[in-house]
């Protein structure tokens, strides 16, 4: 329980959201367009920070958070659960406890924040094969890519616009 109780600590300490405020209305649940998709209801995650429960640690559910903040705007209490899986998803792989249906979308995770942070931008052709290769899955959708190409919706392009520590270039005109 020492355990648990320091990750209801934590989370709390980290997102700002005490989750001994929650009362278990389901008004998260009820307005979250990713419950029931997962282990556990969002509220129910709540629940198990509550009591002390080390399940938040090896749950589904908050990867499949999407950020919308549906539940932050139903919720009585003022309480944005959004935060917390965010919080959680961290955790899990701080803990290496992500679980084994969750392990994709925590490589897409990874690799689309590398991405950002070492390049400035998302290319979608990098992240596409990064991802295939990652995920050892490497000619998942190739063939949807010549249609794409066609019709202009991705672009293949090796200049990175902005890197870390290093500013935007613009180009002055003279008037």
């Amino acid at each position: 329980m020492a355990i648990s109780a320091s990750l209801r600590a934590r989370a709390a300490d980290q997102t700002g959201q005490n989750p001994s405020k929650c009362y278990q209305c389901g008004n998260c649940s009820a307005g979250c367009p990713m419950a029931g998709r997962g282990d556990y209801l969002p509220h129910q995650i709540f629940r198990h920070l509550q009591i002390g429960s080390d399940e938040p640690l090896r749950a589904v559910q908050p990867w499949l958070c999407v950020g919308c903040q549906t539940c932050a705007a139903r919720c009585p209490q003022e309480l944005d659960l959004s935060r917390v899986m965010d919080f959680l998803r961290a955790e899990q792989v701080r803990a290496g406890t992500v679980p084994p249906a969750a392990r994709a979308m925590a490589a897409f995770n990874e690799i689309f924040l590398q991405q950002v942070l070492s390049r400035g931008r998302l290319e979608e052709v990098r992240l596409g094969a990064v991802y295939n290769l990652k995920t050892r899955s490497p000619f998942q959708n190739l063939a949807a890519v010549p249609g794409l190409l066609l019709r202009g919706k991705i672009r293949v392009s090796l200049r990175a616009l902005r890197g870390p520590g290093r500013a935007l270039k613009r180009e002055r005109r003279s008037p």
